[in-house]
Formats: C-alpha cells, sequence, structure tokens
C-alpha cells in the first residue's frame, strides 16, 4: 500500500545498515589477506553471508521505494544510492571466491595494501552516509561546522580512490616482473582489479552522495 507521509528513518536505516555490511565485508576480506590460507575459506564464508545481507538491504529499500510516494531524497538517488553500495559488497565477494577457485597459496603485499586501502575507503563512505540523517539540519549551520562531516568523508573517498588507482597500478607493473608463470599473472591481474572495482564502487557512492548534497543545500 501506497503511504503519503515520508519514511525517512526506513531509507536512511537501510542505507546505514547497508554502510556498516560493506565495512565488515572490507574489514573481512582485509583479515583474509592477513590471515593463513587455512582459514580462507571461514573468511570467504562469513564474506558471503555479507553479500547476502546486502541483497537484503537492497531489496528493502526497494521495496519501500515502490511503496511510498513522498520520500525523504529525490527516488533516483535513492535507487543508485542503496545499489552502488551493494555492488561494493559484491566485488569483495568476487574477490574472496576467486582466491578460492584460483587456489591462491599466499597473498601478495600488494593485495594487502590494496585491501587496506578499501577498508578505509568503506569508512569513510560509510561516515558520509550517516550525515544524511542531519541534512535538512545541515542548511541552518555554517558550512564549516565539524558536526557536517558529510563533505570531508565524501572528499576522503575520493582521496583514496586515487590511492587505490595508484597502488593499483603498481601492482600490476609488479605483477609483470615477478617472475610468476603465466596463469599466476592471470589468476592476480585479476584478483588486482577487483579490488580496484570496489574502490571505484565506493567513488560512486561518494558521487551519488555529492549530487545528494549539492541538491539539498
Amino acid at each position: 500500500m501506497f503511504t503519503l507521509l515520508p519514511r525517512d528513518l526506513e531509507f536512511f536505516s537501510c542505507f546505514e545498515g547497508a554502510a556498516d555490511n560493506a565495512v565488515r565485508a572490507a574489514e573481512l576480506l582485509a583479515e583474509v589477506a592477513q590471515a593463513d590460507a587455512a582459514r580462507w575459506p571461514g573468511l570467504a564464508g562469513a564474506i558471503k553471508e555479507m553479500e547476502r545481507n546486502g541483497d537484503r538491504f537492497t531489496h528493502q529499500a526497494l521495496d519501500r521505494l515502490d511503496q511510498t510516494y513522498i520520500t525523504p531524497i529525490d527516488r533516483d538517488d535513492i535507487h543508485a544510492l542503496i545499489t552502488e553500495i551493494d555492488d561494493v559488497v559484491d566485488a569483495i565477494d568476487a574477490t574472496a571466491q576467486r582466491l578460492l577457485i584460483y587456489r591462491i597459496q599466499e597473498v601478495t603485499s600488494g593485495f594487502r595494501e590494496q585491501c587496506d586501502t578499501l577498508t578505509h575507503a568503506t569508512q569513510q563512505m560509510r561516515t558520509a552516509i550517516r550525515g544524511l540523517r542531519d541534512l535538512k539540519k545541515r542548511k541552518q549551520k555554517r558550512k564549516s561546522d565539524p558536526d557536517n562531516c558529510i563533505e570531508s568523508a565524501i572528499i576522503a573517498v575520493h582521496k583514496l580512490e586515487n590511492e587505490s588507482d595508484e597502488t593499483h597500478h603498481r601492482v600490476l607493473g609488479d605483477l609483470f616482473e615477478c617472475g610468476f608463470d603465466p596463469f599466476q599473472v592471470i589468476k592476480w591481474k585479476e584478483l588486482y582489479e577487483l579490488v580496484e572495482m570496489a574502490d571505484d564502487y565506493c567513488e560512486d557512492v561518494a558521487n551519488t552522495l555529492q549530487g545528494i548534497v549539492l541538491k539539498n543545500a
């Protein structure tokens, strides 16, 4: 049944729950990068559960979007934001599953570095998403007010994505000079690209948030 009343808390709760879920998935992948290979199946299983949780948050938000006439922010932005957060988790899950499928025995230092950057990116993404609840209050505050953390978090996501690009280019260059056999090169090239893709999706979220901020300024 359609409702004429904005369901702010329900949408924002979905965004925040999805963002928390993305952070946890990134933290688990970073743990994979530090753990012995014997622990990877269990950690990959936990990441798979985060992927399922992400799907649930996405479906909840989209179902509410179908049932709500007046929304707290633009309808297209709601759709874009929740699906982009889900894309982050999907890429993390794909990375963990590929590690198992490809029977990788030991990760590279570049992969560890990528995973650390991704974790920080998801944390900043979450901070920015939590700031959505205060957009209306924000109009009555100075833009430089420290309580308005959404802009600084968005900037931080962009900075981390740039760092991720630099790391990605460096580890790809190293990959072709490290003496791996061609099959290992193919495997690691895809793994590096999947982590980089997750970082790109974090930036997609930041871009959508920036648009929402501008519309509600």
